[in-house]
């Protein structure tokens, strides 16, 4: 998989960014109707593709070993979305912190990265 550093970080760089305005903005109520913590599900969708696309980054932009950048992304990944939850909680109006949300981000990336390293024996036999 030929992927280029200039492609990678700026595509990163931009699906992070698009999930901290949609995280942070007033979206008028748009799971209203909608299950309880049914918002939960997008959450974990969101921080999965989060924690792969800086894996993609690090593992194959920037060559780092599989680990480090296991580690790296969920790093990142996971302390992105406790900083989301702490700027809706202290700086929005229409947001407020979540606990159940964090939890539902960092499921996402622990599912996600597991996932990984499981491809990655199979593909390594």
């Amino acid at each position: 998989m030929v992927l280029k550093k200039r492609i990678l970080i700026p595509a990163a760089f931009l699906y992070t960014f698009a999930l901290a305005i949609v995280s942070l903005v007033n979206l008028n109520n748009i799971t209203e109707g909608s299950p309880e913590n049914s918002d939960k599900v997008f959450h974990f969708l969101a921080y999965s593709l989060l924690a792969l696309i800086w894996y993609i980054v690090f593992n194959y932009g920037y060559k780092w070993s599989q680990t480090k950048a296991l580690f790296s992304s969920g790093l990142l990944s996971i302390s992105f979305g406790v900083l989301i939850e702490y700027l809706q909680g202290n700086f929005t109006e229409t947001r407020q912190f979540d606990v159940l949300d964090i939890l539902a981000n960092s499921a996402g990336v622990v599912v996600m990265l597991l996932i990984v390293v499981i491809k990655n024996k199979f593909e390594h036999k």
